[in-house]
């Protein structure tokens, strides 16, 4: 079926046509038919020629992974079996050597080289994950946000893991924020400084080694933690755990001094007390109720001028309640803030105020008590 069409063209079209009008002795239809089938021709012959690099490249990376599995840098090993190892060792940091088994921190030095790098390993292990980087200052950079996109999830969180250490170490570059779903991670670094060469930084440690330190203790008391976990199961968590002293205080009946748990609450925190906000002061307070197991549950709030910390408890006889109530205040009143301490049956509350003065703090409401003993600090 032939289709007419009325076009028009420019002179400039005309000139450069006229090798296929001098070939068809001026006929201007024939002219065209020829130019469009030169030129799907060349189309053709781009994809083929594209398709044919790819096609090599594949092959070449087929044999790569073949080589690296005959000479036993590789191992073959089963997708599903590989994603179960991963899951089960989420939150334990891995270690720099192994890291470096992968990339070499003598021949890449910058970000543009390292994203070349990992996404050609990528290519040769055939993980499908592409890396991509975004970099804020020069020469080094002071933020980094890296991108992970494709390939298996599971994949993917090793892989971050391994370039936020690689950047941790070899840069300076601590992970502030980690974003991970279906089809893309993200992670997020920032310039810091070195204390100590031999640990890894804060960043890194919360968001990928969280449960690093627990198992190395395991490991390192097997016997004693099997024995403990089987203990607090057998007897659902109706068991107390408290440093000795703080022991032998609730028992001989003398609590505490304030400056002896100003002591021990800077060792637990690893900060003195005046370093924290109240908010802060009441998170690492919450933190070290739920360990010391004394209590049942806490509620706080951390609002501004309602700051509040509700304890819940289980004991019925009033010396016990007491103690446990004189014991808490001691914590709360080595950070300075007025507060007000109230007790009813199996609980417990401390109020803040920002109106409050100092003198005034007192504590009322303790069921059966003789005298009030005074809360200031």
């Amino acid at each position: 079926m032939i289709v007419r069409k009325n076009i028009s063209i420019d002179q400039c079209y005309i000139d450069k046509l006229k090798p296929f009008l001098d070939k068809n002795n001026g006929n201007l239809s024939a002219a065209i038919r020829d130019s469009i089938e030169t030129a799907s021709q060349a189309i053709n012959g781009e994809k083929s020629e594209k398709e044919g690099q790819n096609s090599s490249q594949a092959f070449k990376n087929a044999e790569s992974r073949n080589k690296m599995v005959e000479d036993e840098e590789f191992l073959l090993i089963h997708h599903t079996m590989l994603e179960w190892f991963i899951r089960k060792t989420s939150g334990l940091l891995i270690e720099e050597s192994t890291v470096y088994e992968l990339i070499n921190p003598y021949s890449i030095k910058k970000i543009p080289d390292f994203v070349s790098y990992v996404n050609a390993l990528n290519e040769r292990i055939g993980w499908k994950i592409k890396v991509g980087a975004e970099c804020i200052g020069s020469p080094e950079p002071e933020s980094v946000i890296l991108t992970l996109s494709n390939g298996n999830p599971c994949f993917r969180g090793i892989i971050a893991h391994s370039l936020a250490l690689y950047l941790a170490k070899q840069m300076k570059l601590d992970v502030q924020g980690l974003f991970s779903r279906s089809n893309v991670t993200k992670v997020y670094l920032k310039r810091f400084e070195f204390l100590n060469y031999e640990k890894v930084p804060k960043g890194l440690e919360e968001h990928f080694g969280q449960m690093d330190g627990t198992f190395k203790e395991i490991q390192r008391k097997p016997e004693f933690w099997k024995n403990l976990v089987k203990i607090y199961k057998q007897q659902n968590y109706q068991r107390l755990s408290m440093n000795k002293k703080v022991f032998e205080a609730f028992v001989s009946g003398n609590l505490p001094s304030v400056d002896d748990m100003t002591r021990e609450f800077e060792l637990f925190a690893g900060k003195p007390s005046e370093a924290f906000t109240l908010a802060e002061h009441i998170m690492v307070f919450k933190e070290l109720y739920l360990i010391d197991s004394i209590g049942t549950e806490i509620e706080v709030c951390t609002d501004k001028g309602n700051e509040y910390v509700r304890l819940i408890h289980d004991y019925s006889d009033r010396r016990v309640c007491e103690r446990v109530t004189s014991y808490y205040s001691s914590i709360f009143k080595c950070i300075g803030h007025p507060f007000t301490v109230t007790s009813s049956p199996h609980m417990i509350v401390f109020e803040f105020g920002k109106n409050m003065e100092i003198s005034c703090i007192s504590e009322s409401g303790l069921a059966g008590t003789e005298s009030e003993p005074s809360f200031t600090p």
